[in-house]
């Protein structure tokens, strides 16, 4: 989990924590409190993205997303080599890219296809 991640879900807690006390201590009816705590679930759903861990999205080509993604963390590597100035491994990842290149055009159009990352 990442410190934005923490911090979005700990900020979501906090303020179901001070909503809940508020209007429990401020109010004698429970009522109030059952709605506050609906909404207060709500948020947190929304903010946990609690939807699109129950209605996944479904991906049909599997094969060229995670060709795609392998070709961003060359990208990555691409920068960190460039801005530290090491032109050798700048070249050799100009060839892996081409490589990976190749790789998504046989891979585009076909759904289900294996990972064939090299």
């Amino acid at each position: 989990m990442s410190i934005r991640s923490a911090i979005d879900q700990s900020l979501t807690i906090l303020g179901v924590i001070v909503i809940m006390v508020t209007v429990t201590l401020l109010t004698e009816a429970w009522t109030p409190l059952f709605v506050v705590m609906a909404g207060a679930l709500m948020i947190g759903a929304g903010a946990w993205r609690l939807g699109t861990r129950l209605l996944p999205n479904r991906r049909i080509y599997v094969g060229l997303r995670s060709e795609v993604e392998y070709f961003i963390r060359l990208v990555r590597r691409l920068n960190s080599h460039a801005l530290a100035e090491e032109s050798e491994k700048v070249e050799n990842l100009r060839v892996e890219m081409k490589e990976s290149v190749d790789r998504m055009v046989s891979l585009a159009g076909q759904s289900g296809a294996p990972t064939v990352i090299g």
